[in-house]
């Protein structure tokens, strides 16, 4: 049985990127989960500081993209963007239309 990455790494980098997006964004996350997290982020509640730690670390990854650790992410949501940076991409236009996307 394979381990969630926060359960095997619970300090290791993009800890919350990687959890978040797993939850949200996996084709088996419930109906509206990636528009929940999008909405989510557009918008962050006060002290729901796991967005604020999610979208920094999503910043930081599109920043470097090599930095992410192995497939962990790719494994997590099962993406069909055919490459981490190019799902990182697509969730920062999504999330935060009209801004430029760190890393360019």
């Amino acid at each position: 049985m394979k381990y969630f990455y926060r359960e095997r790494h619970p300090d290791g980098s993009f800890v919350t990127l990687i959890a978040v997006a797993g939850t949200y964004c996996h084709p088996e996350a419930y109906d509206d989960g990636y528009a929940d997290l999008v909405s989510r982020a557009r918008s962050p509640q006060a002290g729901d500081d796991e967005v604020g730690v999610f979208t920094a670390e999503l910043r930081g990854a599109l920043a470097g993209p090599g930095q992410l650790p192995g497939d962990e992410l790719c494994d997590a949501v099962e993406d069909s963007d055919g490459s981490d940076e190019a799902f990182l991409r697509r969730l920062w236009r999504d999330m935060f239309s009209g801004e430029p996307v760190p890393g360019r």
